[in-house]
């Protein structure tokens, strides 16, 4: 298989899972099923149709807008559905030049890369890192340590307890800071980037936290004193050593060495 044609295929996978991934948002910090009952409208509570469902062509083409009730859908939905789409094509980009395809590293990637979204999402609507999302994950990252064989294992291994550990360090000193969902999120992100990517990760999560942090109390929209969700930051420092974790090391040693 070709790469363009792997990265398009993989890419169309991606926009499929993606309107999934909606449904895991909506439902899963209500503590609802993921499977009963089928898609509905929000607004007017109509069952959406096949071709209501069709990831980002149907909300192209319905304007974003129930069909019945004239609702405004939500940009979220095209935006997951378009950012794992892009994210599987990274994925798919990045290890279609092995040799052959390898489909198990594809999929496990992919499928890291999808949790991430997930947490992302609940994070910033509803301030929560389900259990239902992390505690799977953590199986997941444990599988594919196991399957990357020795010595990978003691790097996956060993990232999970640093970036699970770092967390709930600071929870302990600093209670009020983040939750205990952040500690899994940070153990899952760990396995599943090893060392040395954790490091990024961690970095890249508290940099960015920090930046941002610092723009929404210099415009007004935070105090002093109120926290952000730390999951999203989690997510894109995770995403980034998943995706291009080596170059990003390289470079940032680089750096490092030329200011020494």
């Amino acid at each position: 298989m070709g790469t363009g044609v792997l990265v398009g295929f993989w890419s169309v996978l991606g926009m499929a899972v993606g309107s999934f991934l909606n449904v895991l948002a909506d439902r899963l910090p209500q503590g609802k099923s993921i499977i009963s009952p089928p898609s509905l409208c929000s607004a007017c509570g109509r069952r959406l149709t096949p071709a209501e469902l069709i990831p980002v062509l149907s909300y192209l083409v319905l304007r974003g807008r129930c069909c019945t009730c004239g609702t405004p859908i939500g940009a979220r939905t095209l935006g997951v559905e378009l950012g794992t789409g892009l994210l599987f094509a990274l994925a798919a980009w990045r290890i279609a030049p092995s040799d052959p395809v390898s489909w198990a590293t594809l999929l496990l990637k992919s499928t890291y890369l999808a949790v991430l979204v997930t947490v992302t999402v609940t994070d910033l609507e509803h301030g929560v890192i389900p259990n239902r999302v992390t505690y799977p994950a953590i199986g997941l990252g444990l599988a594919g340590s196991i399957l990357a064989g020795w010595p990978d294992l003691l790097r996956h291994l060993g990232g999970g307890l640093l970036g699970g550990g770092v967390i709930a360090l600071i929870i302990t000193l600093v209670p009020e800071g983040m939750g205990w969902g952040d500690a899994k999120l940070a153990a899952f992100v760990g396995m599943a980037t090893g060392l040395p990517g954790t490091l990024f990760a961690l970095f890249v999560a508290f940099v960015s936290g920090g930046l941002v942090a610092g723009v929404l109390m210099a415009t007004g929209r935070r105090k002093r004193g109120e926290t952000i969700s730390l999951g999203p930051f989690l997510a894109l420092g995770g995403g980034a050593a998943l995706l291009y974790g080596n170059e990003l090391l390289a470079a940032f040693y680089w750096l490092a060495g030329a200011r020494i």
